[in-house]
Parts: structure tokens; C-alpha cells; sequence
């Protein structure tokens, strides 16, 4: 009886040929799963950055409570952005805005002592309370972020992070996040679109020594902005770019770097008199030494001091990276170098690198010792100073999927996970044109493998762990989600996790957690039609969701659902018990969204060159041990992915624990499981989920899934028809 023993894992998702064609470890279709050191390993999770939604989500301090009522007006918001999805806490108790329309509009509140107002035209907020003093009012203005930049510090490994969304930057201040300045006339206001990202650089100020941050976001109105070295206000810089009469300036630009002792500016804004116009293509750059001057800094009219030089192309830039010394640009269907030439009077010249290829987004470029990724209109590229090349082999078309209406190649964000060997880009996929990306194409650079995750991130940074791992701060839910040694060196301090955020101003870490912490906020809960609004919530129909706290419902929210019906701000979920929604829901609601996994393997064409059919006697699978875990094996012969064949013996349901009364296996860390098909085809085709009843069952759907080898029994079973 012939046997095929498939493993180790190398190949990940292919294709580029017909299943039938793929190599024996690849697979098809592979979702929420990745191939990582030979084993297929079910996605992690991600926690809060924060203990909880009030200490995670992008909010500011905007005074403390006294004498009821508390009043004020929302800074730099007239009128209210993205209205109806705004929150204020007070202590533990939340106020949530759930009316876009204009005007006064009034809050639900967690605690019926607490009532309150937001008036969506003028920012103008009251909010009436028991007299408590002294304490903090926070206001949640739910806005997407926008940019998760590092900031360098004086202490090594010691890195300050600070968010964006589309008005404020925020940092960590008492274990949640605040706006960063606060001075009376406050400037660090940004006017931008969902879509303009925040790019940052630290460089150099007056001194050598001195450590600057610099941010732009590309629209003209808000400028450059910096702040100095142990400061946290902002400064504009709009330097003037010609001697005498001031009537050029360096308004902003889509990239700002330091290159060889100078600070550039890539695809400009300026101003000349009273025109204001773009340089898509021009790089624009400081004197040697402090930027900040806005006199004498950027002139371009002084040998020495500042400059610009236009790329021979009509082409706008679009991004820009380091390899070692090097300085690569990218333009939307080209690819650059900006070399240094040593000559004061002209310091950089381009040279082209390839005619082709070049990058739409300028978020996708990741950065290694040898080559930068990035994603262009043509595929995902390699570049360096030698040449660009695709890496998107075995998936050619996906780059066909990023959404382009709603600037979806603009949203393209990514960033490279170095504890997991992993690279992720978010992207919008074309399904019913979304505005927020919904999907994460994962690339493992150890073996050039591929994959896809289904998360809703908006940007990605770098967070330094500034808190130890202890018995009290544990970032698992459960003994049975927790994996990893406890004295694995991932827990200790300083280690650098990526950091991400969301389209309601969430933000998250990426731990080794075995399930999502809460993503989204619920604003408004319909009982009788089980309708949840949750503005911009990105989930689609057949996702998973499990309601981590429903303020005021004390019935029928406590399963796990899926949803049926989805538009941009609400969403269905079905009865699977029966239960009626009871209660009128008070706010301060979240939202879990629990992932499947989808792993199909290539269509296995056992004696295809003998013209026989197979006869599949046993599948046994090499899976990873859980203490209450399963998986669903859906069998497909033939080709047709749309009938499944049930095996012969027992069912299609596969443990990953233990059988009961397998003492011999008790301390294993792999066990295999063996499945009877029995079923009759030309082909035949395995695919790994979880089914809908593993999907709400809690334990079930938070065990770890690790698939080590599969071992199929085939023997031929008569001539082909």
C-alpha cells in the first residue's frame, strides 16, 4: 500500500499553477495560518496596548471632574470629526456619542448617574456627575491612526512611541495614551484625510548631539513640524528657500530623511509668491548641519547650504529606503538612487535602477541588510543598488486585489516582525470596496514563503516591552493559550514587539496570545433585528465576533456569533440559541473578531500517470498538542472544492489533544491522528478548518493549531473514467 508522507513545510501558498501542478508541501489557499521553521502554524493573536479599551484606544486628558456639570469644547474639532463615534470616561464610567446628526446630541452612559451631551457642529461637551473631585476626563475621538512613529530617547532601547490620527499626536503617559502637547495656543494639529499617513525622521538639531523629531504628512496646510530634543511641543518649519526678499518656501512633503549630514524632503510642496505648487519629483535638501533655521537652513540659491534636484522623469516619488549607505527612491513604476556626490555645489545626482518597476505605496517598503520590499502596481519587488526584481512568484495576481478606489495603494501599510522572521502588509482587498484595509498579506523571508491573515490594521510600529512580564500582567487569557516558556527571552524588558492600529483608534501589540483582545467599539445595539452598529467596523459576512462587554444587556450576548449582514457602520449576527437580546444597551461596549483558519493542500493527483483512481484508506495528521483542541478535515476529490466527502469510519472532526485514557502520550508535544476515508477519486484535496460549532465553542476556537506532517494511506482503485 503506497504511502506519501508530506512534511516538512517549506513552500506555503502557491498559485500560480493549477492545484494538481504544486509541489507536495504547498498549499492552494492558506489563511490565517503560515508556514514558519517546517510546520504550519495557526496565526497568533494580539492583546491590548494598554490593560483596556480606556488605556489602549488614542485619547486625551481633557481636564478633571468637580462641581457638576463638566464643560468644555473638544480642541482644534469644529465641527466634530467622523461624529457618532466618540467616547469620554470618567474613571471607570464611559459616555458614548452614537448620533452623527448635527448639533446637540446627547451620550448613554455606563452609569445612569452620569448623563451628558456633545454638540457634533461646535465640539461643545457637558457631562453632569455625581461631585467627585479631581477626577481625569478623557475624550476618545475614535479617529483611524494614522502613524505608530518612534521617537528617539537619551536612554538606550528606550524609544518613545508616538501615535497619529488625522487631527493629534498622542504618546504614553501613565500607562494609557494622552495628547502630546498640550500648551495653550497648540499647533500639532494636522488637517489630513484617512489616508495621509504620518512619515518621521530623528535628526540632528543645533548640536551634534542633539536629537530632533521630524513629521509630515503631506498636505500643505499643516507643514513640516518637529520637536526639539526633551521637549513634547511642536514647531512648524517652513524654511525660506532663497536669499533677500522672502518669497520661496519649503511647505511639505510626502517623505522627509537624513542623508549623508543633510535632512531631505522628497516629492515637495513649496511656495513661490503666492503660488503654491507640487514637485512629485524633486528631492530637496538642508546644509550640513542644523535644519531648524528657516532663514538660512534650505536656501538654494548659496553654494553650501541647501538645494534641490528634479529626477529626469514626469513620474511622482513615492517612497524611499536605506541599504546600508545607499538611498533608494521609488517612483510609481520606476526605481531610483539618489547618490552622493561629495561636491558641495551639487551633493546628489540620480542614477535610474530599473525602468519598470517601480512602487505605488509608500508604507510597503521594508527595509533588509540586502534588499528593500515594497509593493508596486506590477507586484511585490526586491530592490537594490544592482537592480529590482519580483518575489511574488507563486502568487502573481495578488497584487491585482488591492482595492483602488478609496485610495487603497496609498493604504498599504507594512512592516517586518523580527522575532517572528515575518513580514506583514495590510491592504484593502476588493471585496465590496472598502475603505480601511480587512486583509495582511504575510511573507516569511527565511523561505520566501506566503500567506494571508484577515486583521483590520490601519499602520504598524516598533514598542520596546517598558514593563516586565509578571504574575500580574500576563498576556494571556488562559493556561491553555499560554505557550511560551516563562523564561523565554521574548517576555523580558526592552523586547521589541510591532505595535498596530486600527481604523476606530485602537491600538494593539502582537504577543503570543492565542485569541484577539477587543478591536472595535459598539456605539449602538438594536434588539430586535440583533443589529450592532460599530462605525467603520470593517468585518464582513461569515466572520466570527464575541462581545467582550455589553453595558446594560443582561441577556443574549454572552455566545459567540456570526455575522450575516454588513454595511460601513453596522452589522447582523445571528440566533444560534435562540436567545432574545434583552436590556437597553448603556455604551462602553467591545467587540472580539475570532479568525478561523483556512489551510487547503494542493489537489494530490495520486496515479494520474497510471490513468488509475486512489482509494484513500487512512489520512494521519502530525499535529501539535493541546490540552481540548480540534480541527474539521474537509475532504475534496476531483477537483470540486464544493462537495466535501464525509470518511467512512467516525467523522471529519480531527483532535489535537490527547485521546482519552493515551497515558502513553501524555507529556508528547506532537501526536499523530489518524482519520479512516475511504473515499474514491482521481484526486483528492484536504482542507483544515474550524466548523461552525469548533468556531463557538470557546476553548476550542482559542487551542493552538500546528500541523508538523500529514501521512496518506493510497492505494489504486481502477482506471480513470
Amino acid at each position: 500500500m503506497p504511502k506519501l508522507f508530506i512534511g516538512p513545510y517549506e513552500t506555503g501558498l502557491e498559485n500560480d499553477i493549477k492545484p494538481w501542478l504544486l509541489p507536495e508541501e504547498a498549499f492552494s489557499t492558506l489563511e490565517d495560518a503560515y508556514v514558519w521553521r517546517g510546520r504550519v502554524k495557526r496565526r497568533k493573536g494580539f492583546n491590548l496596548y494598554g490593560n483596556n479599551q480606556l488605556t489602549s484606544r488614542l485619547s486625551m486628558l481633557i481636564g478633571a471632574s468637580g462641581a457638576s456639570p463638566f464643560a468644555g469644547v473638544i480642541p482644534n474639532a469644529v465641527p466634530i470629526p467622523s461624529p457618532g463615534q466618540q467616547m469620554f470616561s470618567i474613571g471607570t464610567v464611559i459616555l458614548t456619542s452614537n448620533n452623527a446628526g448635527a448639533g446637540v446630541q446627547n451620550l448613554i452612559s455606563t452609569d445612569p448617574t452620569y448623563t451628558g451631551t456633545l454638540n457634533n457642529t461646535t465640539g461643545a461637551y457637558i457631562i453632569n456627575h455625581p461631585v467627585i473631585a479631581a477626577t481625569n476626563v478623557y475624550y476618545y475621538p475614535g479617529l483611524p491612526v494614522m502613524g505608530l512613529c518612534t521617537r528617539e530617547s537619551s536612554t538606550i532601547n528606550i524609544e518613545d512611541i508616538i501615535a497619529f490620527d488625522t487631527q493629534w499626536a498622542y504618546r504614553r503617559s501613565g500607562g494609557r495614551w494622552d495628547r502630546l502637547d498640550t500648551a495653550p495656543g497648540y499647533i500639532g494639529t494636522w488637517t489630513g484625510t484617512n489616508y495621509d499617513f504620518f512619515w518621521s525622521c530623528n535628526y540632528r538639531g543645533i548640536t551634534e548631539y542633539d536629537r530632533a523629531f521630524f513629521v509630515v504628512n503631506n498636505v500643505p496646510a499643516d507643514f513640516i513640524k518637529y520637536i526639539n530634543q526633551g521637549s513634547i511641543l511642536w514647531n512648524i518649519l517652513r524654511p525660506q528657500l532663497n536669499t533677500g526678499a522672502a518669497n520661496r518656501w519649503l511647505d511639505t512633503g510626502l517623505i522627509i530623511l537624513p542623508f549623508k549630514n543633510r535632512l531631505l524632503v522628497l516629492n515637495t510642496t513649496e511656495t513661490s509668491g503666492i503660488a503654491q505648487n507640487s514637485y512629485p519629483n524633486r528631492a530637496r535638501w538642508s546644509l550640513n548641519g542644523d535644519p531648524r533655521n528657516v532663514a538660512t537652513s534650505w536656501i538654494d540659491d548659496v553654494v553650501g547650504s541647501g538645494g534641490y534636484i528634479d529626477a529626469p522623469t514626469s513620474e511622482a516619488i513615492t517612497s524611499a529606503q536605506f541599504i546600508k549607505d545607499r538611498l533608494l527612491v521609488f517612483f510609481e513604476r520606476s526605481t531610483w538612487e539618489l547618490v552622493y556626490t561629495a561636491n558641495e555645489i551639487l551633493p546628489f545626482i540620480w542614477r535610474q535602477i530599473n525602468t519598470e518597476l517601480g512602487c505605488e505605496s509608500p508604507f510597503s517598503q521594508i527595509s533588509f541588510d540586502d534588499v528593500v520590499l515594497g509593493i508596486g502596481n506590477r507586484g511585490i519587488h526586491a530592490a537594490n543598488s544592482n537592480g529590482v526584481e519580483r518575489i511574488d512568484i507563486k502568487i502573481p495576481d495578488e497584487v491585482l486585489n488591492i482595492n483602488d478606489p478609496n485610495n487603497g495603494p496609498a493604504r498599504v501599510y507594512g512592516i517586518r516582525d523580527f522575532q517572528r522572521e515575518l513580514v506583514y502588509w495590510s491592504f484593502a482587498a476588493f471585496v465590496k470596496d472598502p475603505i480601511f484595509p480587512n486583509r495582511v498579506l504575510v511573507y516569511n523571508y527565511r523561505n520566501r514563503s506566503f500567506a494571508f491573515f484577515n486583521d483590520c490594521f490601519t499602520c504598524y510600529g516598533f514598542y520596546n516591552r517598558d514593563v516586565p512580564i509578571a504574575w500580574n500582567n500576563l498576556p494571556y487569557k488562559t493556561w491553555a493559550t499560554w505557550n511560551v516558556p516563562w523564561n523565554s527571552g521574548t517576555q523580558q524588558l526592552y523586547t521589541p514587539l510591532v505595535t498596530a492600529g486600527n481604523q476606530q483608534g485602537w491600538t494593539f501589540l502582537f504577543e503570543d496570545t492565542g485569541s484577539n483582545a477587543p478591536s472595535l467599539m459598539i456605539t449602538d445595539i438594536t434588539n430586535a433585528t440583533r443589529t450592532i452598529t460599530s462605525p467603520d467596523h470593517n468585518l464582513q459576512v461569515g466572520q466570527y465576533v464575541r462581545f467582550a462587554t455589553v453595558n446594560g444587556i443582561s441577556a443574549g450576548m454572552d455566545l459567540i456569533y456570526k455575522i450575516t449582514y454588513v454595511n460601513t457602520d453596522n452589522f447582523i449576527i445571528d440566533d444560534p440559541a435562540s436567545v432574545a437580546i434583552i436590556g437597553v444597551y448603556l455604551g462602553g461596549g467591545t467587540i472580539e473578531v475570532l479568525n478561523n483558519i483556512d489551510i487547503i493542500t494542493k489537489n494530490f493527483p495520486f496515479f494520474y500517470q497510471q490513468n488509475q483512481n486512489a482509494k484513500i484508506i487512512e489520512n494521519q495528521f502530525l499535529l501539535g498538542k493541546t490540552q481540548s483542541g480540534e480541527i474539521t478535515t474537509n475532504i475534496y476529490l476531483n477537483s470540486n472544492l464544493a462537495e466535501t466527502i464525509l470518511p467512512c469510519m467516525g467523522t471529519n472532526v480531527v483532535n489535537t489533544h490527547a485521546e482519552t485514557g493515551d497515558l502513553f502520550n501524555a507529556n508528547s508535544d506532537e501526536l499523530w491522528h489518524k482519520q479512516f476515508n475511504g473515499a474514491v477519486g482521481a484526486s483528492m484535496q484536504i482542507e483544515l478548518t474550524l466548523s461552525d460549532a469548533q468556531m463557538r465553542n470557546k476553548l476550542i476556537q482559542e487551542s493552538d493549531i500546528i500541523l508538523h506532517a500529514i501521512l496518506l494511506n493510497v492505494e489504486p482503485a481502477g482506471r480513470m473514467k
